[in-house]
């Protein structure tokens, strides 16, 4: 078995609040039964194109993001992973202010944030599994009072 794609062989941090935000969306990609090639070219298309923003995944219009899906290889779950998508960045948008790291920062325990994590829809706990393998322990409740 080949070796987990991680944060860094993206490009990401996951110290900063952008990086948190693009950890959260590559492993969305990641969650779903696909090669990790496949997750990680999808993953690149989207910062390429400049989505670094859960308003780029909320907006009326669908077809850009399905587009990006196709484009990204994912052909059979594109309608899937569009309404993951678009489900996940509204309930971010309204939970916690459209911020990844709010949702990190604010969350009591790795546990808390799991919870948190799977009550988006379509968010598992392999999805969740993937997402706090790499985000920083000093960043989980740095801010719980707030």
């Amino acid at each position: 078995m080949a070796a987990l794609i991680t944060a860094a062989d993206l490009g990401i941090d996951t110290s900063t609040d952008q990086g948190l935000f693009d950890w959260l969306l590559a492993s969305l990609l990641f969650g779903r039964p696909v090669q990790q090639q496949t997750a990680a070219k999808a993953y690149r298309r989207f910062k390429a194109d400049g989505w670094d923003t859960p308003d780029h995944f909320i907006a009326d219009d669908q077809h850009p993001l399905w587009h990006e899906l196709w484009e990204g290889d994912y052909h059979r779950l594109g309608s899937v992973m569009s309404a993951e998508l678009r489900d996940v960045m509204r309930g971010l948008t309204s939970d916690y202010g459209g911020s990844v790291a709010r949702l990190v920062r604010t969350a009591g325990s790795r546990a808390e944030l799991t919870t948190r994590l799977e009550q988006f829809k379509g968010v598992g706990p392999k999805t969740a599994e993937i997402f706090l393998r790499e985000v920083p322990d000093s960043a989980i409740g740095s801010d719980a009072g707030g």
